[in-house]
């Protein structure tokens, strides 16, 4: 079974074409596309060739939320969480993007994280 990567810990992303080493507090956000993963961080993007559902397994779960079946949320990257006008959930992060979290998952986020 592989190793679960800590908040402190540097993962080697790798793409077709370039490499990065990236810090893993550093991701923002994973992106599911077709079989692949874009990985969002501080100096771009990354098509890696792994799926969501495996890369979901080597982050840690206290730091790396499941926003939805297409995408993975880094929590401490989170700037702000806010209500949506149907009462969704959506995460603004401290890039500027927005995650929209699924109903479920955002049933979810209240369940476990709330006080």
């Amino acid at each position: 079974m592989p190793s679960i990567f800590s908040r402190d810990d540097f993962v080697l992303l790798t793409g077709d074409t370039e490499s990065w080493i990236v810090r893993i507090e550093d991701i923002s956000l994973l992106e599911t596309h077709r079989d692949l993963t874009l990985v969002h961080f501080p100096h771009g993007k990354l098509l890696i060739r792994r799926s969501l559902k495996n890369c979901e397994r080597r982050l840690d779960s206290s730091i790396f939320f499941r926003a939805s079946r297409d995408c993975i949320v880094n929590l401490s990257q989170v700037k702000q969480p806010r209500l949506s006008k149907d009462r969704g959930l959506i995460f603004l992060l401290k890039d500027g993007k927005e995650v929209v979290l699924s109903r479920r998952q955002a049933s979810l986020f209240r369940k476990i994280r709330a006080l």
